[in-house]
C-alpha cells in the first residue's frame, strides 16, 4: 500500500482545498491588465462606429432628397419630404396629380424596399443619427417639376435649408435651385 507524500499529511484537508480553489493576486492583476488593454483598443473603434452611423444617416438622407427631387422632375408631380426630427424620421410623399396640391400628397413606395418611404434613422446602419433643421417652414420641403425647392405654401425656397447631424455632418438643400449636398467630417 502506498502512502501519499508526507507534505499532504502535514497540511490539514481544508487548507489543501482552499489553496487549490482560488486565484492568486498576481493572476487577478494580470486579467485586469489584459481587460484594460482590450478596452483601450476597442473604445476608439466604438466611437468610430457611432460616427460612421451618423455619416450613413446623412448620406442616406441626401440620396433620398436627391431621389425626391429627381422624381419630381421626371414625373412633373410635386414631391414632398416631411421631417420629424423628434423621432429621427422623414417621409417622402407625392401629390396625387399635377397641380393637385400638397394636401393631396400620399406616401410614395420606396423603390428599394417596396414599402412606404418612411425612413427611420434610428435603425440599422444609421442608428443614433439624430438631426435638426434650419431654414425650413414647418419641417417640410417640396420639389416642383423643375427640381426647385418649395415651402409649404408652394413658394420657392429662397435661402438654403440645412439639416444638421451630431458631429458636424450636414445636408444642405440649396435655395432656388434645389441642389442637394452633404458634408461629413
Amino acid at each position: 500500500m502506498t502512502r501519499p507524500p508526507a507534505s499532504d499529511d502535514a497540511t490539514p484537508r481544508h487548507a489543501r482545498a482552499y489553496r487549490r480553489s482560488g486565484f492568486t493576486l498576481i493572476e487577478l492583476l494580470a486579467v485586469i491588465i489584459i481587460l484594460a488593454v482590450v478596452a483601450m483598443v476597442a473604445a476608439p473603434s466604438l466611437v468610430g462606429a457611432a460616427e460612421a452611423r451618423v455619416r450613413a444617416g446623412a448620406q442616406q438622407m441626401a440620396r433620398d432628397l436627391a431621389y425626391a427631387r429627381g422624381r419630381a422632375q421626371s414625373t412633373g408631380i410635386a414631391i414632398w419630404v416631411r421631417f420629424t426630427p423628434a423621432q429621427s424620421t422623414y417621409t417622402v410623399l407625392a401629390e396625387s396629380g399635377v397641380g393637385a396640391g400638397r394636401n393631396t400628397a400620399l406616401t410614395i413606395t420606396d423603390p428599394a424596399t417596396g414599402g412606404p418611404m418612411v425612413v427611420r434613422l434610428d435603425r440599422e446602419e444609421s442608428r443614433g443619427a439624430t438631426f435638426s433643421i434650419t431654414g425650413l417652414t414647418g419641417n417640410e420641403v417640396g420639389f416642383d417639376r423643375g427640381g426647385r425647392p418649395l415651402n409649404p405654401d408652394t413658394s420657392v425656397l429662397a435661402s438654403n435649408a440645412t439639416i444638421a447631424f451630431p458631429g458636424g455632418a450636414t445636408v444642405t438643400i440649396t435655395g432656388r435651385t434645389g441642389n442637394i449636398s452633404v458634408v461629413t467630417p
